[in-house]
């Protein structure tokens, strides 16, 4: 089974408006589209590490944008309105119709990859994935879990997306 959904944008475009640098948030690429800076905001300085114990928690929850209370001390207010313009371009028809795709373009990944294993073990392999899709730029792959990974929408949509998941695959199998 793999189920498959957003996780942890709402941090993610935090991190990119004000511009947050920790090794945590450095490791993950910036979203696509890109967020526009914001200008003239003082955070505390425990800000940078409260963020990444956000990111951490809004994989776990499924996206941390819906609990308030968990937010770093310090978070802009007007964050969230500026969040639901950036998200309105990621709703647009193109946009829509680049993520379809994307989803025929892993699903045909993972049959051959499931098809190929069936072949080699003789039955049908029996696994759980669960796939956290983020926009960020570039092919972009991290396992956060056994059975847990994410994944950029552009990895998704292409064919390099078979080497990662057939390794995780393979494991779960076994």
């Amino acid at each position: 089974m793999v189920s498959s959904g957003p996780g942890g944008t709402f941090a993610l475009y935090v991190r990119d408006a004000l511009g947050i640098s920790t090794p945590t948030a450095d490791s993950i690429p910036p979203l696509t589209p890109p967020v526009p800076r914001v200008r003239d905001v003082e955070l505390p300085e425990t800000f940078g590490p409260a963020w990444d114990r956000w990111w951490a928690q809004s994989l776990v929850t499924g996206g941390a944008e819906h609990v308030p209370g968990r937010w770093p001390a310090g978070l802009p207010e007007d964050l969230r309105d500026a969040y639901g313009q950036w998200l309105t371009g990621q709703r647009s028809p193109e946009a829509t119709l680049h993520r379809d795709e994307a989803m025929v373009s892993f699903s045909e990944a993972l049959n051959e990859v499931v098809d190929q294993l069936t072949e080699e073990l003789g039955h049908t392999p029996l696994f759980e994935l669960d796939v956290i899709e983020i926009p960020v730029q570039g092919q972009f792959w991290r396992r956060l879990r056994k059975n847990t990974v994410l994944v950029s929408e552009e990895l998704k949509a292409s064919r390099n997306v078979i080497a990662p998941l057939e390794s995780v695959i393979r494991e779960l199998t076994q």
